[in-house]
């Protein structure tokens, strides 16, 4: 006797080898909201049939792998599988185009898949089994369900990748053919949550219906905005068919409660088998986890290749797909089949709403299960969707009737031949033996005869039978023909119809042949022109309520400007006036400090003149910058002396450069000659360089360089540039150039330079101060007119700031200089103020006094124009900005009385509007704040004996 084992798993019996099969689905990325749960139905199937005792007694081993929600990965992961972890089968894939990804990996590989999902046809690859719905299964009785219902005009919805696509060509032609009405289509890119618009389209065409073939994530926004809208289901249903039950819990019942879905399982279904799985699949992933049709097509299609495997005794996959043709599996949506021919499963049809508890209540089924038709061949309409397919109508009736039209010509031509030659024998033999030297009876002869009258005979029958068959074929003949023109002539008349714009029209499809397909694409053409066109009419409609909108926005932007633009004029006139105070009477004081000897305060008094300046030039860059950026700022061009503006920048900045110790240094050739361009725009530039190089420079040197440049144009280097076009400097140009050796910039801190509110950086802020605006507004001056500043900076060693700028500026903001006419004042001159503000007045009645003018105000517009009535004084100096009658009321009227006309007008405000005020008749226009000692100086010098 042998010596037994001690081991009890040998004593069992050796273990066997498990099978490795693969399942292959999205993990991770937008399609995994749907594929986990497909995966965990397979693990189940798996689990359950292990514990059965495996397939052929060998236990399963699942090899899983993450398609990632991507097509590249997806291919990658199945070659791995195939040849890597050489399993028996794949069970995996959800969408259409990760399927087609993987579908060379199988046919090269002799690898087998099982396909769970539902799909849109039109494919059958002897390397897959489809478990899911055909079109016939899904797609086909939602749309026909609808329609019974009343639902003519449907939108489709979906996203962009093959199986919406494709699906929907099913659906216009399902449309086409049975009279509905196609509302609009629209696709999203998979996964996409930018529903917005989509929905705006919807809501413009106002369907009566949505089929919905969206996929992923977008489902989710989709419904909430479809329910934010305020649409509710009975007024416009959706009917999915990629939204299950574990899409439902996803998006929220509360979101897509009332909507319609079409499958072949629900959770709801109540079968024994179903009951078991339900309970099963809950057991091992949880309670709140549901069950849907992907899911119980995927646990099904695992025991159908189980019982293939068993029928077939092996794992080979040829063998397999053999075994496979027929073979029943009670699932828990019912009984279903492995159609022989094409692989594909019998379902039941089921068409259900969405509950508030995230199940779905079935309101239709097809009552037994639908036999797959994946190329629609039972429908005619779905003709030309299957270009492939051979069809032998037309043709073949055409090519019948040539072949019968040949055989009966030949056949009567041959049997007419044939008895001719007989009948031409039996004569010449007849004729030898009439001759009576050839001794033959007269009974032969009578023989002779009878059988050329028979061959006469033959001959007739066979031609009648040609007469008989050539009327057959003929009568054949003219009702193919008939059918053939006929339907020609209806699809003539449709094509006619649709030409002269009717596209409602549609050709009757009445067969699978040629015509027929011919008919179905032109219906389906027809179709998708009226989609095009009215898609066109609500993209126009929305095009012109958008119109109306932005109209309505840039009416309200210019309000807004226009308030903007009042707002600032107000604010800094509100601010000026104070300040203009506190400028005037520091002036003032610091005169009467020296007058009476009080030397300490002249330098307090002097910090609070300078201050307020300098808050004064703030207020007014920030009304500048904001008359740029409205494109109402404009350029004054006259001609000027370049040496005379140098000589007035160094003359105003010369306190400051020596202030830090600094030397300025001016290199300007006194023939330079003349500039046409905005003198105060241009002078208010350069003294933005140099006063920028004397605060910036401590004990260094400031070089103003200045020449003229002749030669070709002269590109420009800007960096922040305020316009969208390169701006050129014209030859012959003037260049004025600023240097100096004070910290310098990196090249990071110049290329921010010139933005609006900047500078170098915030430490340059906090210890020299300013708003950044300055150098903004300088260039745009030079880029206005037609010039630009550039700057070359190295840190710590100084900064190079250059204005290029044409010798004639030419300018569409052009505005002619309007020259200011010359006073001519009497030695005792009575000057008439008026202004609102009560210190301006003192200023000026305080100033002029001790200038020897007589001297009287008024306060207001009206009081003004009395009071020049009553004095008829010498000159009137008068404010712009006041309440009730501005300053531009009062000198038209001045110019309009012929008693005050002759009267010289000065006009002294904040606002930058010269020009006007000397074409309304001022003899002078100035800004404010003034330096009110000049002011009566200059008074004072047009001053007369006489009047």
């Amino acid at each position: 006797m042998g010596a037994r084992s001690s081991n009890p798993l040998e004593a069992a019996g050796p273990i066997r080898e498990p099978i490795k099969i693969g399942v292959l689905h999205s993990l991770t990325g937008t399609m995994s909201i749907s594929e986990i749960s497909v995966k965990d139905a397979t693990l189940l199937a798996v689990e359950e049939i292990n514990a059965a005792g495996g397939v052929l007694g060998r236990p399963l081993e699942a090899v899983i792998e993450d398609g990632a929600s991507d097509l590249q990965t997806f291919a990658q992961k199945a070659k791995q599988l195939l040849l890597e972890a050489q399993v028996a089968v794949v069970f995996g894939c959800w969408t259409s185009a990760s399927r087609k990804a993987v579908q060379p990996a199988f046919e090269h590989n002799s690898g087998l898949l099982f396909y769970p999902v539902q799909y849109e046809g039109l494919e059958q690859c002897r390397n897959i089994f489809y478990t899911g719905a055909a079109p016939n299964q899904q797609i086909v009785p939602g749309v026909n369900y609808l329609l019974a219902q009343g639902k003519r005009k449907i939108f489709l919805l979906g996203s962009d990748y093959i199986f919406p696509r494709t699906a929907n060509q099913i659906v216009k032609a399902q449309l086409a053919a049975l009279g509905g009405e196609l509302a609009g289509e629209v696709y999203l890119p998979l996964g996409s949550k930018e529903v917005g618009e989509a929905i705006a389209d919807i809501l413009a065409v106002k369907p009566d219906a949505i089929l919905n073939t969206l996929n992923g994530d977008s489902n989710v926004a989709f419904f909430l905005h479809l329910r934010e809208t305020g649409l509710k289901p009975e007024d416009l249903p959706v009917m999915s068919v990629s939204v299950a039950e574990e899409e439902v819990r996803t998006i929220g019942p509360s979101n897509i409660a009332g909507h319609l879905v079409v499958w072949n399982y629900f959770q709801t279904v109540d079968t024994p088998e179903n009951r078991k799985f339900v309970k099963a699949y809950k057991a091992r992933y949880g309670q709140d986890r549901v069950t849907d049709d992907p899911i119980e097509a995927a646990y099904l299609g695992v025991y159908l290749w189980k019982q293939a495997v068993e029928k077939a005794g092996s794992t080979d996959v040829v063998k397999v797909r053999a075994a496979a043709k027929n073979i029943e599996f009670a699932a828990p949506s019912g009984k279903v089949k492995i159609d022989a021919q094409t692989q594909h499963t019998w379902k039941t049809v089921r068409i259900g709403k969405v509950r508030l508890d995230g199940q779905i209540e079935e309101i239709w089924n097809s009552g037994a299960p639908v036999r797959p038709d994946p190329f629609l061949k039972s429908y005619p309409w779905a003709a030309a969707l299957a270009p492939r397919r051979m069809s032998l109508g037309t043709g073949a009736s055409l090519i019948g009737l040539f072949v019968i039209s040949v055989v009966i010509t030949w056949m009567a031509v041959g049997a007419g031949w044939m008895g001719s030659v007989e009948m031409k024998n039996y004569l010449l033999t007849i004729d030898a033996a009439s001759d009576p030297a050839a001794g033959v009876s007269e009974a032969a002869i009578a023989m002779l005869v009878q059988q050329t009258l028979a061959v006469v005979s033959r001959t007739q029958h066979w031609l009648l039978g040609a007469l008989v068959l050539s009327a057959i074929a003929g009568i054949v003949g003219f009702v193919s023909v008939s059918a053939i023109i006929r339907n020609l002539g209806l699809l003539r008349e449709t094509a006619e119809l649709m030409a002269s714009g009717d596209l409602t029209a549609r050709s009757p499809v009445v067969s699978n042949d040629a015509i027929g397909v011919l008919s179905s694409t032109l219906n389906t053409m027809a179709q998708q022109i009226s989609s095009l066109l009215s898609g066109l009419e609500v993209r126009q409609r929305q095009l012109e309520e958008r119109s109306a909108e932005l109209e309505v926005t840039k009416n309200a932007a210019e309000a807004a400007n226009r308030a903007k633009s009042s707002f600032l004029a107000n604010m800094t006139h509100e601010l000026r006036t104070p300040l203009n105070a506190i400028i005037g009477y520091s002036e003032l004081l610091q005169e009467e400090a020296l007058e009476l000897g009080e030397e300490e305060f002249v330098m307090d008094l002097a910090s609070i003149n300078i201050a307020g300046k300098q808050l004064l030039n703030i207020i007014s860059d920030i009304l500048d910058i904001s008359k740029i950026e409205a494109g109402k700022m404009t350029l004054f061009l006259e001609t000027f002396e370049v040496l005379n503006l140098i000589e007035q920048v160094v003359a105003t900045v010369q306190p400051m450069v020596g202030k830090n110790g600094n030397t300025l240094i001016v290199n300007c050739d006194r023939n330079i000659g003349t500039i046409y361009a905005d003198l105060s725009k241009l002078r208010q530039a350069l003294l933005n360089l140099v006063s920028n190089a004397a605060k910036f420079t401590d004990r260094g040197k400031i070089t103003i360089n200045v020449w003229k440049e002749q030669g070709e144009v002269w590109p420009l280097d800007n960096s922040e540039d305020f316009s969208a076009a390169r701006s050129q400097c014209q030859m012959p140009s003037i260049v004025f150039q600023v240097t100096d050796t004070g910290i310098g910039m990196t090249e990071d801190q110049v290329s921010r330079l010139f933005g609006a509110f900047a500078q170098a950086d915030d430490s340059t802020t906090r210890r020299y101060g300013g708003t950044g605006l300055g150098l903004t507004i300088s260039r745009k001056f030079c880029q206005m007119m037609g010039g630009d500043i550039t700057l070359e900076s190295k840190f710590d060693c100084g900064s190079t700031f250059t204005i290029r700028l044409p010798v004639v500026v030419e300018s569409q903001k052009e505005e002619k200089e309007v020259r200011s006419k010359g006073l001519d004042l009497p030695a005792d001159a009575t000057v008439l103020v008026i202004d609102d503000d009560p210190d301006a007045r003192d200023l000026m009645t305080r100033c002029l006094s001790k200038q020897g003018f007589r001297v009287r105000s008024s306060a207001c517009g009206e009081g003004g124009l009395l009071l020049a009535k009553q004095l008829q004084p010498d000159a009137i100096i008068l404010d712009v900005m006041m309440p009730s009658m501005d300053g531009w009321a009062v000198l038209s009227a001045l110019k309009a009385d012929p008693d005050l006309a002759d009267i010289p007008v000065i006009m002294i405000t904040f606002l930058d509007d010269k020009n006007h005020g000397l074409k309304l008749g001022a003899a002078e226009y100035l800004r404010k704040p003034l330096d009110y000692k000049r002011f009566a100086a200059l008074l004072s010098k047009y001053q007369s004996l006489g009047k």
